[in-house]
């Protein structure tokens, strides 16, 4: 309730003291009146023509049955009133196009069925839609945001009935885009920004993606051209799958649900396996499974029907950011203007917004900044039994913040027995195999209970701020590797000898094979495996293929090159290493699957293309802001915050999954091993066997 929350201006906190609640896991939920108005309307009535029974789920042994052809022609009737209603973009994405002559009729089927595998994303309705020769065929499910009225449906086509959107994400710019676009002759329906973006798309083309500020992936129909397009945003902060098939197109929001409804290939792909093992996820375009991949951030993919599925195209670069003007340090306030600028975008909801609060400097200045924008701040602080009372508790610190703050503040409290309760659930909704996502996934199963669907994150501060380890490491990485002797020999001695003393890192072996360069350190800094620790996990053939598909540090110095090629700062490289490799494929893929799997939304105010336009140039300045400078950005951040060590999310799994074996792995090394083995074999993860080897 907005009005239980206390309110403040610039400077100290009106209101006296702050609402603090303590609570055990689970919390009693408190439900949402706005989600208790929504009505899901079946996309398929109970007077449909009735379908074969199918083995499993999500079975790919469904045809096109003369039954389902009946269902096709009465979808394209019922597609005119998809349940979907407002501003229904938060969601979960999907769809198949027949592109090529030898495809099969669109089986409706498993189109459903793909769309409920991914209906905890969208839990307050659903919509789908198909064209009227039934080649293209898009489903929609709802988490309701902003305009939670009715007059927004999903999929949308525009009033011009060429173009049709199935969009996942937020476009925070869009009243501007409205404005421009009205001047332009072009006539609005409704107040949400999905119709702002298919009317950009129309008005023009390509070059309105560039005018986009937000978080998005979206499949767009063009009717004249009979054109799919696919769309993701620069960051990459909303993913999209997509596989091609038999001269079909499917595509969706998660890359498990492709893999157990469509009919694609799933063997095992060798860059996803060995990827996993070099960096704890699947470096994108890769995914688990040979017939699926995901849309690299900021491309496009154009598919014609009667065309091939070529290569995706990008739009937008992150790393161009840094290029956007020549380097130059921030002028005094600046940074504080920019904060307020993208803060205030991304609180724009017509539900309750949250904030993830640790007892770190990110979070603590979006919380207060937010505060003093006037905002109706709810803070979270995830804590845990096994930290109570020692540094690792970050609840006595964060508490201290919100009640500074005057936020209305909620600690919730995990136990071992509660971890072991939800890593079902865990593995279960995990996308891919990652060694992240447990923190993210804890917390927005406490903020759904509380009745939020929006929460915002700090993720992506210690990009532009320098906050990692790497940015110290890696230069003096660079210098010791001046001074260190370059044979083969010697890092064979040195990693055999890593092997009889586990207190070696084998990464030490690293310094001194081949020509270290910001890309290779970076690796050495990042990777959770080296290469030549593989042959102890995996078969050679898989390792030959996969190193081969990933092409890693050839990988790394292509993200770079053009910042080398300007001479740009070894301290921009490593923030845009970290936002394109780190950030990107591990932290903003988790936190998508592990908090839509709850129906919460995360929005990262950091995470910003407009914010990095300008970051990206002082980054790459001589005097890139810090940490210390973040705080100094709102007079309600503690004195002395931006001295405190490094804090975050952090969990105690590696206790909890450590079984007393003598020799524990190093790192997230077991818990990796964990990870795959939930995994297994299959398209869907094996349950939790509560066992774990030392790695």
């Amino acid at each position: 309730d907005r009005s239980s929350c206390a309110k403040s201006t610039v400077g100290r906190p009106s209101q006296p003291s702050p609402s603090i609640s303590r609570l055990t896991w689970p919390p009693e939920p408190i439900p949402s009146p706005r989600r208790s108005h929504v009505t899901r309307i079946p996309t398929r009535p109970a007077t449909a023509p009735s379908l074969p029974e199918t083995a499993g789920p999500c079975s790919r042994k469904s045809r096109f049955t003369q039954e389902n052809q009946r269902l096709a022609v009465y979808g394209r009737k019922l597609a005119r009133r998809p349940s979907c209603r407002g501003n229904c973009n938060v969601c979960g994405i999907s769809g198949s196009f027949r592109y090529g002559a030898e495809a099969s009729p669109i089986d409706l089927h498993v189109c459903h069925r793909l769309s409920d595998r991914l209906r905890r994303r969208g839990p307050d309705g659903s919509g789908s839609w198909i064209d009227e020769d039934g080649i293209i065929f898009m489903a929609h499910q709802r988490l309701a945001v902003i305009d939670t009225g009715a007059d927004g449906a999903q999929p949308m086509t525009d009033g011009t009935g060429r173009w049709t959107i199935n969009f996942n994400g937020e476009i925070y710019n869009y009243r501007a885009l409205r404005a421009e676009l009205e001047s332009v002759g072009r006539v609005f329906r409704t107040n949400s920004d999905t119709e702002v973006l298919v009317n950009a798309i129309a008005q023009w083309g390509k070059a309105g993606l560039s005018k986009l500020r937000g978080m998005y992936a979206f499949a767009l129909w063009d009717s004249l051209t009979k054109e799919l397009w696919l769309v993701r945003d620069p960051h990459g902060v909303k993913p999209l799958y997509y596989a091609a098939s038999s001269g079909t197109l499917w595509f969706s929001s998660q890359a498990k649900a492709l893999a157990e409804c469509a009919p694609i290939e799933l063997s095992r792909d060798p860059a996803g396996l060995v990827g996993f093992y070099l960096w704890g996820h699947v470096p994108e375009p890769f995914t688990w499974w040979t017939g699926a991949q995901l849309l690299p951030a900021g491309h496009f993919l154009r598919v014609r029907r009667g065309g091939p599925v070529s290569t995706p195209v990008a739009h937008n670069s992150v790393v161009d950011c840094y290029l956007a003007a020549d380097p130059s340090p921030l002028r005094p306030g600046e940074l504080q203007s920019l904060l307020l600028d993208s803060v205030r975008s991304h609180l724009v909801s017509d539900v309750p917004v949250g904030i993830f609060l640790s007892a770190g400097i990110d979070s603590a200045v979006l919380a207060a900044v937010a505060t003093e924008l006037g905002a109706p701040v709810q803070t979270i602080t995830l804590a845990f039994e096994e930290f109570r009372g020692t540094e690792s508790d970050e609840a006595p610190r964060a508490e201290e913040l919100a009640g500074r703050l005057g936020t209305s503040h909620s600690t919730v409290w995990f136990t071992r027995d509660d971890f072991e309760a939800l890593l079902d659930d865990f593995f279960d909704s995990m996308d891919q195999p990652s060694i992240d996502g447990l923190n993210t996934f804890m917390v927005s199963k406490a903020v759904a209970a509380r009745g939020l669907k929006v929460a915002l994150s700090g993720l992506g501060g210690d990009e532009l701020f320098g906050g990692y380890p790497s940015f110290k490491q890696i230069p003096r990485l660079l210098r010791w590797g001046k001074y260190v002797p370059r044979f083969e020999s010697i890092a064979a001695g040195v990693y055999s000898f890593s092997r009889a003393f586990p207190h070696l890192s084998p990464k030490a072996a690293g310094l001194f094979r081949g020509q270290l360069d910001p890309a290779y350190a970076y690796f050495l800094r990042r990777s959770l495996h080296l290469e030549e620790e593989l042959d102890s996990i995996l078969d050679r053939r898989t390792i030959v293929d996969g190193l081969q598909k990933l092409s890693t540090i050839h990988s790394l110095k292509t993200t770079i090159s053009s910042l080398k090629a300007e001479g740009a700062s070894l301290h921009s490289q490593i923030s845009a290493l970290e936002t394109c490799w780190y950030m990107r494929n591990q932290l903003l893929r988790d936190t998508d699957w592990s908090s839509m799997a709850h129906g919460v939304e995360v929005r990262v105010p950091f995470v910003d293309t407009a914010l990095l336009n300008r970051l990206g140039p002082a980054i790459a300045s001589s005097s890139p802001p810090t940490k210390r400078d973040l705080a100094a950005c709102s007079a309600l951040v503690p004195p002395g915050l931006a001295d405190r060590p490094k804090t975050g999310f952090a969990t105690p799994a590696r206790n909890w999954i450590h079984t007393g074996s003598e020799r524990r792995a190093r790192g997230l090394r077991g818990w990796a091993d964990l990870v795959h083995r939930q995994f297994g074999n299959a398209a869907r993860p094996r349950k939790f066997s509560g066992e774990v080897g030392a790695g």
